[in-house]
């Protein structure tokens, strides 16, 4: 384990603000509640999102470095899986794709799977 889930955010509307969640269900394209984005689910460190407030759907607490090293990996959160696939030109974090829906709660481990 690297970090854990510090809080959890969906975004309905792009000019509303986010709603914290203490759980979530990922389905396929995304946190369920969250308007329809290019990239399925937006992470971002406890320390990125204080610093730039990117409308990220994850928190995690971990160091900005570790997760920028993430791309390219698949991560478990609780009951899903994602895929880091890239970090975003203009803000924090990374976005990934949903491997395996599921649901995510505040304080999931982080788990990565081993490189192949």
């Amino acid at each position: 384990m690297i970090a854990t889930v510090s809080s959890l955010y969906i975004y309905p509307d792009s000019d509303e603000p986010g709603q914290e969640l203490d759980s979530v269900e990922v389905t396929e394209t995304g946190p369920k509640g969250n308007r329809s984005k290019k990239h399925a689910v937006h992470l971002v460190t406890v320390d990125d999102f204080v610093a730039t407030h990117p409308k990220a759907n994850i928190v995690l607490d971990m160091d900005p470095s570790v997760l920028d090293k993430l791309v390219g990996r698949v991560v478990r959160l609780g009951e899903c899986t994602l895929e880091i696939t890239q970090t975003p030109s203009q803000c924090a974090g990374v976005y990934a794709r949903v491997v395996e829906p599921g649901e995510i709660a505040v304080d999931d481990a982080l788990l990565v799977a081993e490189a192949e």
